[in-house]
């Protein structure tokens, strides 16, 4: 399996996209133009076989925080070992960085077997349940890291420091 980065103008983007529209409920979709300016640090990798898209990445990177915002593996290469390949290769790319990366809480809901699959996928991967939980577009969430922990300050810290330098962008444009 082969990494590429992929700028946000490029051709590969609409595949990644589409995957991004069908994989991702609408309520945890957004525009996602903001992090890939300047001032962010907004990468998406794609992972190929042979040419052909298997998954992708979307990180955000904060000092030595990298945030998983969205991985995605495409539906016929599901359960073969790509999403593992895939948090490998990060671990490895990011080594000396934490990685942190969000699930939706498990609670009683139309897909709770999926949110818990999801949650064992991450912790057999080497990911860590934190303490730090938030919400966002009506839906609860919780923070699993690796290489090691992160609290609540250091995660709205995160967050923060990227909605000032939204700010300070857009006070530039206009």
């Amino acid at each position: 399996m082969i990494r590429k980065q992929i700028d946000f103008h490029s051709e590969e983007i609409n595949e990644i996209r589409t995957l991004y529209q069908q994989a991702f409920p609408k309520n945890e979709q957004t525009n996602l133009t903001w992090l890939f300016d300047d001032l962010h640090k907004g990468i998406i990798y794609g992972y190929y076989q042979e040419e052909k898209l298997i998954g992708f990445t979307i990180l955000c990177i904060h000092h030595q925080i990298v945030s998983i915002l969205y991985l995605a593996v495409k539906e016929e290469y599901r359960n073969l070992g790509y999403g593992s390949m895939i948090l490998e290769d990060l671990s490895k790319e990011y080594v000396s960085n934490r990685i942190m990366l969000d699930i939706e809480q498990i609670k009683e809901c139309k897909n709770k077997e999926q949110r818990i699959k999801r949650k064992q996928f991450y912790l057999r991967n080497g990911f860590q349940e934190t303490k730090v939980c938030y919400t966002w577009q009506k839906e609860d969430y919780i923070i699993l890291c690796k290489n090691g922990m992160i609290g609540d300050k250091e995660f709205w810290s995160f967050w923060n420091s990227l909605k000032r330098r939204q700010d300070e962008i857009n006070r530039t444009k206009a």
